[in-house]
This record gives structure tokens, C-alpha cells and sequence, in this order.
């Protein structure tokens, strides 16, 4: 995405996305930035033009998501689609890359079944042949 197409504006951050079939000016309160970032909202002042600026362009899906629920509940007419705080979600939300995914251990001690024998269940070497053949005699 082009630098001129996400601006920021007082303590609103604005882009212009194609949002359900229709360009729709997206304004991102400062407020919903530093609720996502877990800032308190003393310190939301805080948050240069810059930061916010970035948040939005690293976080696109998650301000499309913003945005197309707040046209379900706003009506699909809406060209303004305004993004306040609690709109993104709670801090940390959409951020599973930094945790583990896994929730519990993969394989169940309980179900002893289900778990697979220790050690290799290969009887021989994967490839006991070299891969390549020999090679061609031309002549």
C-alpha cells in the first residue's frame, strides 16, 4: 500500500479501502489504536502520527474485519465507516503468531493407543540405491 493513501488527521488515523464492493473512507480513532495496543487511554495522546500510521498498514486485515462489521451494523450505504475503541477487538487479539498455537501436547498420554512407538518405523534406509542412475556411455 502507497504512503499517501494512509494518513493520519488530529487523533484520527484515515485510509481508503475497497470494503464490500465499494471504496469507503476508513477513520481509526487513536483511541482504538491504543485499546488494541493495550495503551492506557491517558497515555493514547502519546502515540505519534507516525505509530499510528503504521499500526493501520501493518494490521490491514484486522481493520478490514473492524470495518466490515461496523457496516452490518451501520447499513451498507455507509461510505464513512468510523473505527472507535473496542471496535478492533481486545489487546492481543489476531496476534497468534507470537503465541504458541498449540494449545495442549499433541499426543495424549492417556489414549496410549494413539501414540506412536518410539524410534523409527522405517525397516531399511530411505534410499538404499543412489538417486541418479550411472551414466550413459555415448559412443
Amino acid at each position: 500500500m502507497e504512503n499517501d493513501t494512509i494518513r493520519s488527521s488530529g487523533g484520527n488515523t484515515l485510509v481508503d479501502l475497497w470494503v464490500e464492493g465499494k471504496v469507503r473512507a476508513i477513520c481509526v480513532s487513536r483511541g482504538a489504536i491504543a485499546a488494541h495496543m493495550g495503551i492506557p487511554g491517558e497515555r493514547a495522546s502519546a502515540l505519534s502520527d507516525d505509530e499510528c500510521c503504521d499500526f493501520v498498514r501493518t494490521r490491514l486485515a484486522l481493520v478490514m474485519a473492524a470495518a466490515k462489521d461496523r457496516l452490518r451494523q451501520t447499513g451498507p450505504a455507509t461510505s464513512n465507516v468510523v473505527i472507535e475503541a473496542g471496535h478492533l477487538g481486545p489487546p492481543g487479539v489476531g496476534d497468534r503468531r507470537r503465541t504458541e498455537r498449540r494449545k495442549s501436547d499433541r499426543r495424549k498420554a492417556d489414549q496410549p493407543h494413539k501414540v506412536p512407538v518410539v524410534g523409527d518405523r522405517r525397516r531399511a534406509q530411505r534410499r538404499s540405491a543412489d538417486r541418479r542412475g550411472g551414466t550413459k556411455k555415448r559412443g
